[in-house]
């Protein structure tokens, strides 16, 4: 995944060294991230943590229906960004192991909506309390201070690249490099 190095704006702009070696600081740090967070060793530390067995997508489906509630699998899909054909396989193995239910919405039964069931709920929460005990040895050596600036920033920065577009391959802007 590239994330944009530009500001949110149409002018052209050089940034200086410093800010442009800042920005490719940021960028290596987030590529980290992203390949921490897919990495199958993580993901099967997770997993024995949490006393689980199920794929990253089951996770990522699982933890979305706890926080939203029941859904439809088009709206499953669309809040994961997967593939409609992805969520519906994970979901017949969520549905085999009896983590989700599907039934009929009551309103247009045409609508099938997707939840958890109770042991779905368990393993959600105990995939919960796994990470959160993680991020809590993880920044138990920093001061609230840095804690709260880290909070804002990167609340900011996601919020950011949710709202920047992506520019032409093209349109250089005076950071190739």
């Amino acid at each position: 995944m590239s994330v944009p190095l530009q500001p949110p704006d149409d002018r052209q702009h050089t940034a200086p060294p410093d800010r442009l070696a800042s920005q490719r600081r940021v960028q290596g740090a987030v590529e980290r991230l992203l390949r921490l967070q897919q990495s199958r060793r993580v993901h099967g530390e997770l997993m024995t943590a949490a006393r689980a067995t199920m794929s990253q997508p089951a996770v990522i489906l699982l933890s979305r229906l706890q926080s939203d509630g029941g859904m439809t699998i088009g709206e499953l899909a669309r809040r994961t960004h997967m593939d409609m054909s992805l969520v519906s396989r994970e979901l017949r193995k969520l549905e085999t192991e009896a983590l989700v239910t599907r039934t009929t919405d009551a309103n247009d039964g045409r609508v099938t909506r997707v939840g958890l069931t109770p042991k779905g709920r368990g393993i959600v929460r105990r995939l919960r309390n796994v990470r959160d005990k993680h991020i809590l040895d993880v920044l138990s050596a920093w001061s609230p201070e840095e804690l709260a600036a880290l909070g804002d920033l990167m609340t900011r920065f996601v919020d950011d690249l949710q709202t920047v577009r992506y520019r032409d391959a093209d349109s250089d802007g005076g950071t190739a490099g």
